[in-house]
């Protein structure tokens, strides 16, 4: 079955909630119909969904931040997941592609995208599609 990009709409909440819990994310519908409502309602995001036929099969969320060091945009994917059963099909080079469009659109300077450690297979990929690793990230919960 060929796949679709197309944009998020509200009715995509379920789907979404099944893919971020495959990511490792679990989260209440309701939870992720305020958040997925809050991206849509953003002229700074860009959340794309891949149909094949009627499934929604992976998702992307890019943000647009400001980097104020050079006074450029990037385009940051705090998102990206594809089904496990459609993983190595292209889904998920062509949902960033997506992002890239997006980010190209707002003149950004570049795409980041954060990996944890043990997800290997994704930085393999994230490699492969031109993509190097420039920096640690750290994080402190608040």
């Amino acid at each position: 079955m060929p796949v679709v990009l197309r944009s998020a709409t509200d009715a995509d909440a379920k789907h979404v909630e099944s893919l971020l819990a495959e990511l490792g994310y679990p989260s209440k519908e309701a939870d992720v119909r305020h958040r997925l409502r809050r991206s849509l309602d953003s002229d700074t995001s860009c959340f794309l969904v891949a149909q094949s036929a009627s499934e929604v099969v992976g998702l992307v969320i890019a943000e647009l931040v400001p980097y104020f060091p050079n006074g450029s945009t990037i385009c940051r994917v705090t998102g990206l997941v594809v089904s496990a059963h459609h993983r190595g099909l292209g889904v998920g080079e062509k949902l960033l592609t997506g992002a890239a469009d997006f980010a190209r659109e707002h003149h950004c300077s570049g795409i980041e995208i954060t990996s944890a450690e043990h997800r290997l297979d994704a930085h393999r990929f994230y490699q492969r599609l031109g993509f190097s690793r420039t920096s640690f990230r750290f994080f402190h919960a608040l």
